[in-house]
C-alpha cells in the first residue's frame, strides 16, 4: 500500500486563512470584539465548508476546537470541578466495576457501594483530619516570625559570627547580611510554603463544603460509574467508523496512564498516612502537616523526595526541640524508607514499565511543566511527557522505516 499523501491547501484556502487571521487581529487590537468565543466561532464558520478539501483544514479545525475546550475550562473554573472529579474517579474505578460485574454483581449496586464509601471517607476527613491540619498550619504560621527571631538571637549567642570572622569574614557585615538578607528570605520562603499549602487545603475545603458540590459529586459519581462503559463503547463505535488510528492511540494512552494515575493517587494516600502516623508516634513537630505534605509531593519524581526531606528538616531545626537530631534521623529514615518501598518494590510490580522515561527527559519535563504551570505542572509532567514520547517514537518508526505503510502503522500501534 502506498502512503496516503496529505492534500495541501490551495492558494484560495490559504488566502482565506490569512484574511481570517488579519480580521481577528484587527478586531482584537481595536477592541471592537475581545471575546475569544467570537473568534473561535468565526474561524469554524469560515473553515468548516472547506473541511473535505484538505486534511490541513480538518486539523486546523481540530486545533481550534481544542483551544475552545481549554478556554471554556479556564473560564468555568470551579463550576466544572464536580464533573471533572466524578469523571476521573469513574475512569479509574471502571475496571473494578467491570470485574465485579463479571462476578454477577450489577453495575448500579457496585456504583452505589463505592459512592457510599466515598461519602464516608470525605466525611471522616472533614471531621477528624482537616481540623488537625488547619490547626497545625495556623500555629506554624503564627510562630514563624517568632522562630526566625529566636534563630537570629541563638546564632548571636553561640558566637557564630565570631567563628566566621576567623576565616576573614567581617563580623559586622556578615551579621548584617544574615539579619537583613538571609533571615527575611528564610521567613518568606517558609511562610510562602505554608501559605500555599494552607490555600490549597482551604480551596479544597471550600469546594468540598459547598452544598451543591457535596450533593452533586456523589450523584455524578454514581451515574458515571453506572454508565461509564456505555460512554466508552459509544466513543469506540464512533472512532471505529471515522478514525481507527485515533482509537488505537487512545487505547495505548489509556493502558499507559490508567495504572500510573491510579497508583500515584494510592501511593500519595499511603505515604501521607504512614508518614503522619510515624511522625506523630515520635512527636515530630507539625506531624500531620509534614506527613500530608510528603504525600502531596510524592507523585513528583526526585524533587518530591528532596523537598519533603528539606522542609521537614528545616521545620525541626527552627522549632529546635530537645531531641532535635533524633527527630531529624526519624524523618530521614521514614521518608527514605517510604520512597524506597514505593519506587523500587511496589511501583515496578504494579505499574510495570508502562511509563518508561529516561531520567534526563523526566527531570527536564519537571522543569518545563513546573515553570509553565507551577505545582500542577509538576503533577502532570510525567504522564504528558510519556504521551508525547509515545507519539515521537511512532513518528520515528514511521519515517525511518522505508517500507512503512498505514496498515503497518496501525499494527505497530495495536502491539
Amino acid at each position: 500500500m502506498e502512503i496516503q499523501q496529505i492534500k495541501k491547501p490551495d492558494s484560495g484556502i490559504i488566502a482565506i486563512i490569512i484574511s481570517l487571521i488579519a480580521l481577528a487581529v484587527f478586531l482584537f487590537d481595536t477592541k471592537i470584539v475581545n471575546n475569544p468565543l467570537f473568534f473561535i466561532l468565526l474561524s469554524v464558520f469560515v473553515l468548516f465548508p472547506f473541511r473535505k478539501e484538505s486534511q490541513f483544514i480538518r486539523r486546523l479545525i481540530l486545533i481550534i476546537a481544542l483551544i475552545f475546550v481549554g478556554w471554556l475550562i479556564a473560564e468555568l473554573g470551579f463550576a466544572i470541578l464536580p464533573f471533572a472529579i466524578s469523571f476521573l474517579m469513574a475512569y479509574l474505578l471502571n475496571p473494578l466495576i467491570n470485574k465485579l460485574k463479571e462476578k454477577k454483581i450489577p453495575r448500579w449496586l457496585s456504583a452505589l457501594v463505592i459512592d457510599l464509601l466515598f461519602i464516608g471517607l470525605i466525611s471522616a476527613l472533614a471531621i477528624y483530619i482537616f481540623p488537625i491540619i488547619f490547626a497545625q498550619l495556623d500555629d506554624a504560621l503564627k510562630k514563624i516570625s517568632t522562630l526566625v527571631t529566636s534563630v537570629s538571637k541563638d546564632l548571636d549567642e553561640r558566637s557564630i559570627y565570631k567563628f566566621f570572622s576567623k576565616f576573614g569574614f567581617d563580623k559586622r557585615a556578615f551579621k548584617g547580611i544574615v539579619s537583613t538578607e538571609f533571615m527575611p528570605r528564610l521567613e518568606g520562603i517558609l511562610t510562602g510554603i505554608l501559605h500555599s499549602f494552607l490555600e490549597f487545603l482551604t480551596n479544597l475545603s471550600i469546594v468540598a463544603t459547598k452544598l451543591v458540590n457535596v450533593v452533586l459529586v456523589p450523584i455524578l459519581l454514581f451515574y458515571f460509574l453506572k454508565d461509564f462503559q456505555k460512554i466508552r463503547d459509544t466513543v469506540k463505535k464512533i472512532l471505529e467508523q471515522r478514525n481507527l488510528k485515533m482509537l488505537n492511540d487512545l487505547g495505548r494512552i489509556d493502558i499507559m496512564l490508567r495504572k500510573y494515575i491510579s497508583w500515584q493517587i494510592t501511593a500519595a494516600l499511603i505515604v501521607g498516612t504512614v508518614c503522619s502516623v510515624f511522625f506523630s508516634i515520635f512527636n515530630v513537630p507539625y506531624s500531620i502537616v509534614l506527613g500530608m505534605l510528603c504525600g502531596v509531593l510524592n507523585p513528583i519524581p526526585y524533587l518530591g523526595l528532596f523537598a519533603s526531606m528539606v522542609i521537614s528538616i528545616i521545620t525541626i531545626l527552627i522549632v529546635d526541640p530537645p531531641n532535635m537530631f533524633e527527630l531529624i534521623l526519624v524523618v530521614l529514615i521514614v521518608i527514605n524508607s517510604m520512597h524506597f518501598i514505593n519506587a523500587y518494590l511496589l511501583e515496578p510490580n504494579i505499574t510495570g514499565r508502562q511509563v518508561g522515561l529516561h531520567p534526563v527527559i523526566l527531570i527536564a519535563s519537571l522543569f518545563v511543566f513546573g515553570g509553565l504551570f507551577g505545582f500542577f505542572g509538576l503533577l502532570i509532567a510525567v504522564p504528558l511527557t510519556a504521551t508525547l514520547m509515545m507519539f515521537y517514537k511512532d513518528w520515528v518508526v514511521k519515517y525511518t522505516n522505508p517500507d512503512y505503510s498505514a496498515s503497518e502503522g496501525n499494527q505497530i500501534i495495536r502491539e
